[in-house]
């Protein structure tokens, strides 16, 4: 095995389905976070009710950041201002991991978004159809489906700004 195959991940079948409710939601974010391994980008208005306060949660991002230095979670939010009473656990990884770790505040147009997802490098990817309704889709390892969700937190992104930083008075 060469050096390049060790480093590359393991090609996986892609998969796709639809999601009708909120435990479902749940574990298919806990799925694609899994299948992550460079970049993790959410979008959401809040992310209450979302699990990034459970223990789980908590751990597995923790797990993902601790494996490289070069591992990144870019966070997009409508209200970040509601982290501190829904998500202290994230905000502990936040200062945990300060380098690794960014949380926006929307801006302008992207404040129009209502469709909460988050995207796993460039394939796989939870995808809710908006933030008061509880269908969504899941795909796993399909970078077809991952792709133009990606590009919409690209554009998100590029109209927000950081608004919670490690430091106790960013929060």
């Amino acid at each position: 095995m060469t050096e390049t195959n060790l480093l590359d991940p393991p090609k996986q079948e892609p998969s796709y389905r639809r999601i009708s409710g909120t435990a479902e939601s749940l574990e298919a974010i806990d799925q694609v976070i899994a299948t992550a391994h460079t970049t993790l980008r959410l979008f959401d208005v809040t992310l209450a009710n979302r699990g990034f306060n459970s223990i789980k949660r908590y751990e597995a991002l923790r797990e993902f950041l601790v494996a490289s230095r070069a591992h990144r979670l870019l966070i997009a939010l409508h209200e970040p201002e509601t982290l501190d009473r829904d998500c202290p656990r994230l905000l502990q990884l936040l200062r945990q991991f300060p380098m690794s770790i960014e949380i926006h505040r929307t801006l302008a147009q992207a404040r129009t978004a209502l469709d909460p997802f988050i995207v796993a490098d460039d394939h796989s990817v939870w995808h809710q159809l908006h933030y008061q309704q509880p269908r969504a889709i899941v795909a796993l390892h399909s970078p077809v489906d991952a792709s133009p969700i990606q590009q919409r937190f690209d554009e998100i992104w590029d109209q927000s700004e950081l608004a919670v930083s490690a430091t106790t008075a960013g929060l």
